[in-house]
């Protein structure tokens, strides 16, 4: 089940339960709308954080004995019998507010921290799952991402290289020589695909493309 708003706001702010925090994490490295939708999220936090002035509640320091002298005066409080020494002033407490902005301060760092781990390890996660088998994506010897087949028949491609903006990765299912849209993504997709299914990646327009418009990046087996 594809986590809601209330979901995202509470694996934002560090609510859920691990196992919770767990299922909303798989859903958000196989989604990359799921992942933009949590950084609005954050940005609107962030905003509100930007709204919390700590300054805003301030108490003078002579403010009690300013209450003491109104109270003597209309004579519910006697005064006192000698003078007795000035107590050094207690430190201010922070106001509520400022103590609510460190807190949310911190839930908006842990949120985008975890934020991050999601887009940069979800191929290691899926790797490091029981039955799991890894094929590296490589063009000329060098290293542009990884495929993680699970023994569920799903199959999540991660691309590592960085993508002009306006541009998305387009994934297609090549059957019988021919190529077959299965999803765009910016930095990972998680589907099913048959075994030994043939993929190959190419670079399109945001939204992707009827047909590939780009010489594919690889093409391979899995």
């Amino acid at each position: 089940m594809k986590p809601d708003r209330d979901d995202l706001l509470a694996y934002a702010l560090g609510t859920l339960p691990p196992a919770e925090a767990a299922r909303v994490e798989a859903a958000l490295a196989a989604d990359p709308a799921l992942r933009a939708e949590l950084r609005a999220d954050l940005d609107a936090l962030s905003h509100l954080l930007d709204d919390l002035d700590p300054g805003a509640v301030t108490v003078p320091a002579d403010a009690g004995e300013r209450l003491l002298a109104r109270v003597r005066a209309e004579g519910r409080l006697a005064p006192p019998l000698r003078e007795t020494p000035r107590a050094r002033p207690a430190p201010r407490r922070p106001s509520w507010r400022f103590s609510a902005g460190l807190a949310l301060a911190a839930a908006l760092a842990l949120a985008i921290f975890l934020l991050s781990q999601v887009d940069e390890d979800a191929a290691r996660r899926y790797a490091r799952l029981p039955g799991a088998v890894v094929h590296p994506i490589e063009v000329n010897g060098t290293p542009l991402g990884t495929a993680v087949r699970l023994p569920d028949g799903r199959v999540y491609v991660g691309l590592t290289r960085p993508l002009e903006q306006d541009r998305t990765y387009q994934l297609w299912q090549i059957e019988n020589g021919s190529p077959v849209s299965r999803g765009v993504f910016q930095e990972g997709l998680l589907l099913r695909l048959p075994p030994e299914a043939t993929i190959a990646v190419s670079v399109e327009p945001r939204g992707g493309s009827p047909q590939p418009t780009t010489q594919p990046l690889f093409i391979q087996k899995l």
